[in-house]
């Protein structure tokens, strides 16, 4: 069986412990490949300067360690957003994100592709024309830095399943962008998910981990609810997926659940 890379997301330590400590902690559990928070208590670009900067660079190297992504919440931030302001916002945060990752060796943010209201939302065009626009202005400033940016589906986003953000993608054409794809948000939306991944194909770029079911959105432990991994993980071998999946637990538990998500997904060919 061909072997899946496995790497592991700080969200679940997000308020347990800081930036550090919950590396340890995964690492002491067997994982190498982060995908890690920006926003405090982890790794907020406004509260590292360019000494501290080396010094975690210093650290990964050390310890034999690596992060797959950095992963900015779209709670603060929306490059959808109706208003002007909020957008150019969001945009400069990602700039100063993406100088983060060319400082410290990180080859990926994840980007959700905005969110839209709940109640008389934007038309799609509009979201996209400005999601669009503010990849427009990120894009240069990426390819300078040797960072790509893959785009996550979320269904309180723009572009909830994959074939909209293929759809987008291929408009776009460029290879600085690519998709982080959520098996459980695409559970919670009603994807099939090892058809959704056979469809991103070329732009698939990373993968995240977690359980859900159909009535309820969640990021449950490995095996609890209803995500077909042994699927989701023959899928990827068809497509030849090189890329790292990531295990994004929200667990009150983190330790116990993490481990056990290794064991599980060990069972399918991740390693």
């Amino acid at each position: 069986m061909e072997t899946l890379p496995l790497g592991a997301s700080t969200w679940t330590y997000l308020q347990a412990c800081g930036l550090e400590a919950a590396l340890r902690r995964l690492h002491g559990l067997g994982y190498s490949r982060f995908d890690v928070l920006t926003i405090p208590p982890h790794l907020w670009p406004y509260d590292i300067d360019p000494a501290q900067r080396r010094g975690l660079r210093t650290f990964l190297a050390s310890e034999g360690l690596s992060f797959d992504s950095l992963n900015l919440p779209s709670t603060d931030q929306n490059l959808c957003s109706a208003t002007p302001q909020m957008r150019e916002y969001s945009v400069q945060q990602f700039l100063d994100i993406i100088d983060l990752c060319e400082e410290i060796g990180v080859p990926m943010i994840v980007v959700v592709p905005g969110r839209r209201a709940n109640f008389v939302p934007p038309p799609l065009e509009a979201a996209h024309g400005w999601l669009k626009a503010g990849l427009e202005t990120l894009l240069p400033h990426a390819e300078r830095a040797g960072v790509r940016l893959i785009l996550e589906n979320h269904h309180m986003s723009s572009m909830p399943t994959v074939k909209q953000m293929v759809t987008f993608l291929n408009a776009f054409g460029s290879d600085h962008l690519g998709i982080a794809y959520d098996v459980a948000n695409a559970e919670f939306v009603g994807e099939d998910q090892p058809q959704a991944i056979r469809t991103a194909g070329r732009w698939l770029r990373q993968v995240h981990l977690s359980d859900a079911t159909r009535s309820k959105w969640d990021h449950a432990p490995i095996g609890r609810s209803a995500v077909d991994f042994a699927a989701v993980a023959q899928a990827l071998r068809e497509i030849n997926f090189s890329g790292t999946s990531i295990v994004e637990l929200i667990s009150e538990t983190p330790d116990a659940d993490m481990a056990a998500a290794l064991r599980e997904l060990h069972r399918y060919g991740w390693h």
